[in-house]
This record gives C-alpha cells, structure tokens and sequence, in this order.
C-alpha cells in the first residue's frame, strides 16, 4: 500500500510547471548580442573561419586562425575552444565547437552534435546562450531545416540536463534570411 503523503509528495512534483525557456530569433550584429556564451561552429574543411565566425575571428585579431596555424583547432568533429572577448563583444564568451569534415556530416551527426553543444553550455552554467545553427554545414539543406533538426536537439538536452533552470536562447537568422 502506497501512503497518501508519499503519492501527494509524487504528484506535486510532476504537476510543477516546467521553468521557461526563452527563444527569440536576432538579426544584429553578432558583437551587439547579449549573452553568457555565444555558440558557433567550424567546419575542418574550411582553412579560414568564414561568415559570422570570421567575423569574430576577425574582431579578435585572428584568434581562430591562429589556434588552426599552431595545430590547437582546426574544426574536428568534437574539438572546441573557448575565446574570451575581452570586452569586444556583448557575450561573455565565445565557444566555438568543430563539425568535422563536410563530407562526413548528416543530419543524423549535425543532431549528435546539437546534443554536445548543449552538454557544453550545461558545463560552463550558461542560461543565457547564442548561438548560430551550423547553416554554411549543410548549404544543399533549407535553413529552416537545419535550424528545427538543431534546436530539437539542442533544446531537450538543455531541459533534460539542468531541468530546474529557465534558459533564454537567442538565434541568429540566417544570413541571407529577409
């Protein structure tokens, strides 16, 4: 027999309302962007950071192409490096996560790695993220595809690993989004 207190004690904590989680869509500039981490990926193929990662890249004097001229980063599927701004960016931190080669990435591996990009936001206790989905990855896929498939992942495995936490998440449009 189940006591009444311990049932009671079961179903207030499933009936608590799931903590929100904040989701808005941000055309600005990626230096004009508030946030405890802002999230970008690099493919191995590419030898130089390109669209918004080069940007940053470029702000912070080529601290991307440096790392990739020493050996430290060059993209692989899993590698990642953490750049701190140093005030040049509204974002606390920049980590920057490799895709690996273009040739081996699917849908199946770009939401494997929706899943590790979210475990490293939980380990640096990150709430309020940036990020933009790997768009130049897949550029024979629609934007909106690979931002749903991205974010499916991305976002349970942030609910799933800090359940207690409200998240605010803000993503940067695809470049050539009206």
């Amino acid at each position: 027999m189940v006591s009444s207190t311990r049932f009671a004690c079961i179903l207030s904590a499933l009936s608590k309302p799931l903590p929100e989680m904040e989701i808005q869509e941000s055309r600005e500039l990626i230096e004009e962007i508030a946030a405890e981490v802002l999230v970008l990926f690099h493919v191995e193929d590419e030898p130089a950071p390109r669209g918004r990662l080069g940007r940053v890249d470029w702000i912070l004097c080529g601290a991307v192409s440096r790392l990739r001229a020493r050996g430290k980063f060059a993209g692989e599927r899993g590698a990642t490096v953490l750049l701190s701004p140093n005030g040049k960016f509204k974002a606390e931190r920049i980590l920057v996560v490799g895709l690996g080669r273009r040739a081996d990435l699917s849908m199946v591996t770009l939401y494997r790695l929706s899943y590790q990009a979210a475990q490293m936001v939980l380990d640096l206790h990150c709430t309020a993220v940036a990020m933009e989905p790997p768009f130049r990855a897949f550029p024979r896929e629609a934007p909106s595809r690979i931002q749903q498939a991205f974010l499916e992942g991305f976002l349970a495995e942030l609910q799933r690993g800090r359940p207690e936490a409200s998240f605010a998440v803000t993503i940067l449009a695809h470049p050539n989004a009206a």
